[in-house]
């Protein structure tokens, strides 16, 4: 279904009616919040949730992560799949971000020819393709315009280390991950495709040459987890800096919560390089 502007609306209300954020929109506020602000490419308001923790002092460079949610899902996708996140992101003292990435399928601004470059199941029915290729080409750098809009957002309203800003994301957000990591990698420490790893194992690896990269996935996904080794393998042999954890009995969803600790755990120490 093609979105219209006043899809879009609605989708925003909807999901903020939705949500468990507790927070108003205040400038500087902490705690989880859902945000919103206009984005005028799109001619719609566009969610975004975001968490500041406590500890935030605007007078002290603070880590930032920016979170991809998967196909199918919206800005609180990490949130409902693991509730003690807030608490987490205490413990590392991290600002937390996850944008809408313009529409629950906008694949941020991944190319149509990426090989792999297929929808995985988030626990949402996936309907057959109705848009053109132009259709999708601009839904997709609209997604991919709303992160790095949210990205500038809030590092422009909160004190964020520049050196610290990590990046995320969960099966279509793994793929998305890849993407705006390799296009924007000067912007990153490091980044961390959950479920979500390409097929082809040297794709535009070498502009990740300075990023450190964690690969997840669950160990039911057998293809996926063999992707992430062959991943992992080419990318030690390039000199980068990398992760992987398979989670034990972990299915595509089910690996969400118990991987999002250990991605946080890889990100702590990682500075840009």
């Amino acid at each position: 279904m093609r979105l219209t502007a006043f899809t879009v609306h609605l989708l925003v209300a909807m999901t903020m009616l939705a949500a468990g954020a507790q927070v108003p929109q205040t400038p500087g506020a902490k705690g989880d919040q859902q945000r919103h602000y206009f984005f005028a490419d799109a001619g719609a308001e566009m969610p975004y949730r975001l968490y500041v923790p406590q500890s935030y002092d605007k007078a002290r460079k603070t880590p930032l992560v920016v979170a991809l949610h998967g196909y199918g899902g919206d800005q609180n996708y990490f949130f409902a799949q693991l509730p003690s996140l807030p608490a987490l992101l205490d413990q590392h003292e991290f600002i937390f971000v996850a944008p809408m990435g313009y529409s629950k399928s906008g694949w941020y601004g991944a190319p149509l020819d990426i090989p792999g470059n297929r929808p995985r199941s988030s626990g949402q029915a996936i309907p057959p393709v109705t848009q053109t290729p132009e259709e999708m080409r601009r839904e997709r750098a609209l997604s991919e315009a709303d992160v790095m809009n949210v990205l500038e957002r809030v590092s422009r309203e909160y004190n964020v280390d520049p050196d610290r800003v990590y990046l995320m994301g969960h099966s279509m957000g793994g793929m998305g991950t890849y993407v705006l990591g390799q296009k924007y990698a000067e912007r990153w420490a490091a980044i961390a495709p959950m479920s979500g790893t390409l097929a082809d194992a040297t794709y535009s690896l070498e502009r990740l040459t300075n990023v450190a990269v964690m690969l997840s996935a669950g160990s039911t996904e057998t293809a996926t987890v063999a992707a992430a080794q062959a991943q992992v393998e080419q990318m030690q042999k390039m000199g980068i800096v990398t992760g992987l954890w398979i989670q034990p009995d972990g299915t595509h969803m089910s690996m969400i919560a118990p991987t999002l600790p250990k991605v946080l755990d890889f990100f702590a120490d990682k500075v840009r390089r």
